[in-house]
């Protein structure tokens, strides 16, 4: 199932990618940032003025939903599943020099554990599990590796120019960002000098098909089934946010659109939302 969140609370599901079903609303002001599938549950997160809020559902009508003071300086923007467990990325995004970064973990998106937080100056974003290793990417050029969720340790060399904006795992970690940026790393600690493309093509969104990497951009996107060789392919109409699953690529852009694509090259609108929609993800 896929599963569509954003702007006043919205939820939204679909088995193919094309036909959705009727949306779930929470408050207004209410924003879902990122959501993930595990353990046979879906889950969001995301923050309402000063507090961070979650939803988790085994099916997608039924919904246990919370909240949590994060006292406007500590706020969940980040979320994935690994190794058995959710976990939410959060930190002060505005704050100058140093964002207080922290993980709070969760096995059903219902009951978390306390903020946890962690080693480094800036937020991580964006994180994702491979070979018992957590790697995550975030400010300034931010590449971070845990073996256990608590420790963190920084990659060596990183500058605030290579900045990764999200990350992929298929036996091998792979990291894109601005003017299609790509980096790759075996266990997230030495990376590859990075690799850039055209100006202005900026890979949001890389995920891994089983088969290849699939970084899309606006403008083009870019396959590898190694990490290494890449393959720059012209797109059209690419989302903001995209996942895979199915065989098929889904992928959210403003305002409300959902986009739909069978080669991660081509998209199609399948559907328009009545509010913004940001995060996108795919699970049993």
């Amino acid at each position: 199932m896929f599963l569509v969140a954003g702007y006043n609370g919205i939820r939204i599901t679909s088995k193919d990618g094309q036909t959705w079903s009727k949306p779930e609303l929470g408050k207004e002001g209410q924003v879902y940032r990122a959501a993930a599938f595990g353990n046979g549950r879906m889950v969001e997160i995301g923050t309402f003025g000063g507090f961070n809020t979650m939803a988790s559902s085994a099916d997608g009508a039924k919904w246990e939903l919370g909240t949590r003071d994060g006292k406007y300086k500590e706020k969940f923007l980040g979320l994935v599943f690994g190794n058995g467990t959710f976990m939410a990325l959060g930190g002060d995004p505005v704050s100058v020099g140093q964002s207080r970064p922290f993980v709070v973990l969760s096995k059903d998106g219902v009951q978390w554990d306390g903020n946890a937080p962690i080693d480094g100056k800036y937020m991580l974003r964006r994180v994702t599990f491979g070979n018992g290793t957590w790697v995550g990417v975030g400010d300034r050029g931010r590449i971070a590796s845990s073996p256990d969720a608590k420790t963190w340790k920084d990659a060596d060399g990183t500058k605030p120019i290579d900045t990764l904006v999200d990350i992929s795992f298929g036996g091998v970690f792979v990291g894109v960002g601005l003017h299609g940026l790509r980096c790759t790393s075996a266990d997230g600690v030495k990376w590859s000098e990075p690799v850039r493309g055209q100006e202005g093509e900026h890979p949001n969104s890389v995920v891994f098909t089983g088969k290849e990497f699939v970084a899309i951009g606006a403008g083009a996107t870019y396959l590898s089934q190694n990490g290494k060789d890449w393959k720059r392919v012209p797109n059209k109409n690419a989302p903001t946010f995209a996942t895979f699953g199915g065989g098929v690529f889904v992928g959210t852009s403003w305002r409300g659109r959902i986009l739909r694509s069978t080669d991660g090259v081509d998209w199609k609108d399948v559907h328009k939302c009545e509010q913004p929609a940001e995060a996108v993800a795919f699970g049993a």
